[in-house]
């Protein structure tokens, strides 16, 4: 039952940050010393972010478009609206955009430390 509750305490941090945009929650009752970051991403149409980490666990749901995502360890996902993923801490991957026409675009949900940090720009680069 615990990890239904954290699914749906993510869902409904997800549904925040649609409406608000982004936004950083300190007090989350249980967990002291950590944060949720919410924040959407968007890549161009043809493009890849450059391959990096997060210090936390995070969360990727795909709000629109389509692409792939590589993670250490883990085989090649394809991203569609409404999938999924999730990402240990430290898990080095690139979210690729496969479309020429169309961006892709994602919500990101971090559990973090109290300060962690999180990239705030994502380098684009062509793929295609």
């Amino acid at each position: 039952m615990p990890n239904k509750e954290k699914a749906m305490k993510q869902i409904t941090l997800a549904i925040f940050a649609m409406v608000l945009g982004s936004f950083v929650i300190t007090d989350d009752a249980g967990a002291e010393g950590r944060e949720w970051k919410v924040v959407t991403v968007e890549l161009a149409p043809g493009t890849a972010d450059a391959r990096h980490i997060q210090p936390g666990v995070e969360l990727v749901y795909v709000l629109e478009g389509a692409g792939f995502l590589e993670a250490d360890g883990k085989p090649k996902v394809a991203l569609n609206p409404g999938a999924v993923t999730t990402l240990q801490p430290k898990q080095g991957h690139v979210l690729k955009n496969a479309s020429q026409t169309r961006p892709l675009k994602v919500l990101v949900v971090l559990h973090l430390q109290n300060g962690g940090v999180r990239r705030q720009q994502a380098y684009e680069q062509p793929i295609f």
